[in-house]
């Protein structure tokens, strides 16, 4: 039986989806952009922490300053991009950054603090736990070029 155009689709959308999450498996550091206090985009490299496929990717920062960096940016505005490439190969995220403050999610996440950075681990109050959802993603993967966007994880 001949598959129709939406099947055929839904096909092509899965597989580079999962060439996507593959990719960032390989990818240890990635771009975050936040939005600083003057509305400007701020991109930084930053190690991955974990994730889940591309739709839910974890990282540590410190909140060093009250007036910038990405903790302070995040705390005023939710919107960020990620960005990874390997190879050739492309993903750009767009979502929404939480703060992660639940102590009990937070201590999930204690054996992937840096101790050399934060001296109490997880418990150290300038240690963030941040949490990245995506809404959109545009890929280029193996010459080929998608976007797509999803609803909220």
């Amino acid at each position: 039986m001949k598959k129709t155009a939406n099947e055929l689709q839904k096909e092509r959308i899965k597989e580079i989806e999962e060439k996507a999450s593959q990719l960032l498996e390989k990818c240890a550091v990635v771009t975050l952009a936040s939005v600083n206090e003057k509305g400007y985009p701020r991109i930084c490299t930053i190690t991955k922490v974990r994730n889940n496929d591309f739709f839910e990717i974890y990282f540590m920062t410190s909140k060093r300053s009250h007036l910038n960096g990405k903790a302070t940016h995040f705390e005023n505005n939710t919107k960020a991009s990620v960005c990874y490439y390997l190879g050739g190969d492309s993903v750009t995220l767009i979502g929404d950054v939480a703060i992660v403050t639940d102590m009990d999610e937070k201590r999930k996440f204690d054996n992937d603090c840096d101790r050399n950075f934060f001296k109490k681990g997880i418990e150290d109050p300038k240690c963030y736990l941040l949490r990245f959802r995506t809404n959109e993603a545009t890929f280029w993967i193996e010459g080929k070029f998608r976007t797509c966007k999803y609803k909220a994880h």
